[in-house]
């Protein structure tokens, strides 16, 4: 984890194999822990079900871009 200027405020243990970042982060600060309520979190696609499991307020999540199609030929 990093602040917007780069500075690491904490680096996890390393994971062997293949891992989801979402699944190490929660191996790291259970949700039960409330460890990341107070902080505003920065994250990929990859972690939607942060917001629901961790009851976090201060959470940015992108918005998926919708995918070209026959039906959405120029998507927004």
């Amino acid at each position: 984890m990093s602040l917007p200027s780069k500075f690491i405020v904490f680096l996890g243990r390393t994971f062997s194999g293949h891992n989801h970042d979402y699944k190490m982060l929660k191996q790291e600060f259970p949700p039960e822990m409330d460890g990341l309520r107070d902080l505003h979190i920065r994250v990929d696609l990859g972690s939607q079900g942060m917001q629901s499991d961790d009851h976090l307020e201060q959470l940015d999540i992108p918005h998926k871009k919708p995918r070209k199609s026959q039906k959405n030929p120029q998507p927004a």
